[in-house]
């Protein structure tokens, strides 16, 4: 994608499975661990496109299509089944 974040951290996020700061920096909930590889491969895109678009819109959207083009399919396995992905 052309891009590094500066910093890549682990904390517990409450209820979002990753941030970034406008910073350049990305944070992942620990509990991304427990997610499948593709589910989690989404969930690193999608920050990782937040480092070139700092919000949801058509071009953020469009660079996330553009490097994972079922990221639909990921997004909506996230939303049914993320709540119980838990120890």
């Amino acid at each position: 994608m052309g891009v590094e974040p500066k910093s890549v951290r682990i904390f517990d996020l409450q209820n979002r499975w990753a941030s970034w700061t406008p910073g350049g920096n990305i944070n992942f909930h620990w509990k991304c661990m427990m997610a499948p590889m593709k589910i989690l491969d989404y969930i690193v895109v999608h920050e990782l496109a937040h480092l070139l678009f700092p919000n949801h819109s058509t071009q953020f959207w469009n660079e996330v299509d553009k490097m994972m083009p079922d990221f639909q399919e990921r997004k909506e396995w996230l939303r049914e089944h993320g709540a119980g992905m838990d120890l």
